[in-house]
């Protein structure tokens, strides 16, 4: 089978990825331990310590910044993906004998279908695991039923749905 197609890496497809990754990966929550010790160390230095307090006040603001990363994680990740050197750019996804091949003006890249360990269907597209530990996202939007049915074919892979 040879199936190509194109699409382009957009906040709506970056938003997609995001969006599809989460379903998952369970439900997260931020490391609240983490920001405890943060704080009490911080407080501690600036309680205890006779020099100046700014390194107590530096770690007491790394407990706000590990807060906010987790409470706007989405946002902050959309952000480095539309400040990539791809973003806006075409993608040529071409689905083959041998695997999965991506190309655009910055990057090129093929997935053997030997490099797969397993796939997951999700409502909106198919997470790729690699043997590497990696993970790559196709959306279903740039793929037809039978190239859907042939990657399910070539990698063993369960079905999530959609939570509510």
């Amino acid at each position: 089978m040879l199936f190509q197609s194109e699409f382009v890496l957009n906040r709506e497809h970056f938003e997609e990825c995001f969006d599809q990754s989460l379903l998952l990966g369970g439900k997260a929550t931020p490391k609240y331990k983490l920001m405890a010790f943060l704080v009490f160390a911080g407080s501690a230095i600036i309680v205890f310590a006779d020099q100046q307090k700014t390194v107590g006040l530096f770690i007491i603001s790394l407990s706000f910044v590990e807060y906010f990363s987790f409470r706007y994680r989405r946002a902050w990740w959309l952000m480095r993906q539309m400040w990539s050197k791809n973003s806006h750019n075409t993608i040529t996804l071409t689905i083959s004998e041998r695997g999965v091949k991506t190309e655009s003006l910055y990057n090129n890249n093929e997935l053997l279908w030997n490099e797969i360990k397993h796939g997951v269907e999700t409502p909106k597209g198919l997470m790729l695991y690699l043997k590497s530990g990696a993970k790559n996202y196709l959306s279903k939007s740039s793929l037809n039923k039978q190239a859907i049915a042939f990657i399910k074919l070539k990698v063993a892979q369960p079905v999530i749905k959609e939570q509510s």
